[in-house]
């Protein structure tokens, strides 16, 4: 039965628990499409939990900067004199204005353009036009720098931002279990992970959680949705690829997680089609892990898809696929702007870092394959959950409801759960409600 709409304007923390029940596999709409659940997001959500901002590999020199959003604020990226990393508002003290409109670049100074205030790379506010006449000099410069983001971390190259001062630590946020996986494709690589090629950016008229609880371990989309994919014979049986889902702490989970042995089988495979150097570097990067990582990490070899809550996701099946990041920046209940970065191993042969661009460009690119699929559907959900009825339904998030815990791997971390669930579903919206309401869903 759907939940009613509430008379008043601001939604309470009692009608968020009504609205979502993971306890019982319910997630209302409109938590898909309400103006003020989305507000409260904003702040609940996006100010309180770690963002990824970019990577070290994008602003190697003094002066370097990206831009970035963690939510709907912009902000600025930077690399100081002495090597620091510096992320600021991107908005001026004087009259809010974006100081710095470019993607990327090098600068030693941000000035903004409707009135010629000028910033320092760490944010300090260094000119003023017409100080003496507009200001009589009693203008406190000091006090009038660009906005600081706190918190600002880094894991293995790849930087996160965070509004809450009292936060725990990125490494803690993110978790040993969850991290048990993502040190995989980092610690395996030969040479350093780089991004290939500049941040690709779209935009579609969906919700962005619908984007980011698919990547969380829907697995069970695979066989409709990309279905063609395996009917042209594009890839394998689906249930060759991978066998698990697993969730973690503060909201993250990941999909398609193999049985151990299985990816290493598979890349082997892979490896014949282009010779004795992606042989040898196949067999390189496990041994790499079994050096520094454990016996295990290297059975798994590849980790499949995930969800970094929030908004960050990633895509990565083994030696012959990009890691690539694909982040979900809010533009209002309706629109999310997708930004995605394909990172390599810069120590692979040159043969399997092109297969690889190939890939992600034919799979989960803007134009690709399965990018398409899930694009088409979350824009599709959304333009019906505008619906007066659709609009305020419950959805069912129940699969495997009661059944989480009977799943056991030696050696696997995470809660782990079969290939089709929906566990990490619920064990995502029960964080988001935590956060929404400031209590334990």
């Amino acid at each position: 039965m759907a939940t009613a709409l509430m008379n008043h304007a601001e939604i309470e923390t009692d009608d968020l628990h009504r609205l979502v029940d993971p306890a019982r596999g319910i997630v209302n709409s409109r938590v898909f499409n309400d103006p003020e659940i989305y507000q409260r997001e904003l702040t609940q959500i996006f100010m309180k939990t770690w963002t990824y901002v970019g990577h070290v590999a994008q602003i190697p020199n003094a002066g370097d900067y990206v831009t970035a959003f963690i939510g709907e604020d912009g902000v600025i990226v930077s690399r100081g004199r002495g090597g620091d990393i510096n992320v600021l508002l991107n908005s001026c003290r004087h009259r809010g204005l974006a100081v710095c409109s470019s993607d990327r670049g090098n600068a030693r100074l941000f000035r903004c353009p409707y009135h010629g205030w000028t910033y320092g790379r760490d944010g300090a506010l260094l000119g003023v036009p017409k100080m003496q006449e507009a200001y009589h000099n009693e203008l406190d410069k000091a006090s009038h720098g660009l906005v600081r983001v706190p918190r600002v971390e880094i894991y293995r190259g790849f930087i996160f931002a965070n509004w809450d001062y009292g936060a725990v630590s990125l490494e803690d946020y993110l978790g040993r279990d969850m991290l048990w996986y993502l040190d995989i494709p980092m610690v395996g690589a030969l040479g350093n992970l780089v991004p290939i090629g500049p941040v690709m950016k779209f935009r579609m008229k969906a919700n962005w959680k619908l984007a980011s609880e698919n990547f969380a371990g829907d697995d069970y989309h695979v066989l409709s949705t990309h279905g063609s994919a395996f009917r042209i014979g594009f890839l394998p049986d689906y249930d060759q690829l991978a066998d698990y889902t697993a969730n973690f702490d503060h909201g993250h989970g990941m999909g398609d997680i193999p049985k151990p042995g299985r990816a290493i089988e598979n890349d082997r495979g892979m490896a014949q089609m282009f010779g004795p150097d992606a042989a040898t570097y196949v067999e390189a990067f496990n041994a790499r892990v079994r050096e520094h990582l454990s016996e295990r990490q290297a059975d798994v070899h590849g980790i499949g898809e995930g969800n970094i809550f929030p908004n960050l996701s990633w895509i990565k099946f083994g030696c012959f696929h990009a890691f690539g990041l694909l982040q979900w920046l809010p533009k209002g209940p309706d629109e999310v702007e997708v930004w995605q970065t394909t990172f390599f191993d810069s120590g692979a042969p040159q043969s399997v870092k092109d297969y690889a661009r190939s890939q992600m460009s034919q799979e989960n690119a803007a134009a690709g394959i399965f990018g398409q699929d899930d694009g088409e559907n979350f824009e599709r959900i959304s333009e019906v959950l505008r619906g007066a009825v659709c609009g305020k339904q419950d959805l069912h998030y129940a699969m495997g409801l009661g059944h989480e815990d009977e799943v056991k791997v030696e050696g696997l971390p995470g809660r782990l759960g079969p290939h089709y669930t929906e566990a990490n579903h619920r064990n995502f919206y029960r964080y988001w409600l935590q956060l929404m309401t400031g209590r334990e869903g």
